[in-house]
């Protein structure tokens, strides 16, 4: 599994060496159920990878995205109620 990290470390640093419009990167992983997909993204996302940390990394799985929120916050502002 190392060695899966380490290609995956390289390639992206190789992309964000271009200049990216968003200065970000999306990852698509794919394979048949059961193949271990939602426990890679997780060991990602809680662990990082290579000079990637945990808190730099998102992931969306059953199209519900989670963060590392122990290290990144979100921050959610609502507008104050209207007086009538």
């Amino acid at each position: 599994m190392t060695e899966f990290y380490d290609k995956l470390n390289a390639l992206c640093k190789e992309i964000l060496s271009t200049s990216l419009p968003e200065g970000k990167i999306k990852i698509a992983i794919c394979g048949a159920c059961g193949s271990g997909k939602s426990t890679l993204g997780g060991r990602i996302r809680k662990q990082g990878f290579g000079d990637f940390k945990p808190y730099q990394i998102a992931v969306i799985d059953d199209n519900v995205m989670s963060l590392n929120l122990f290290i990144a916050r979100p921050k959610i502002k609502f507008p104050p109620p209207r007086r009538e």
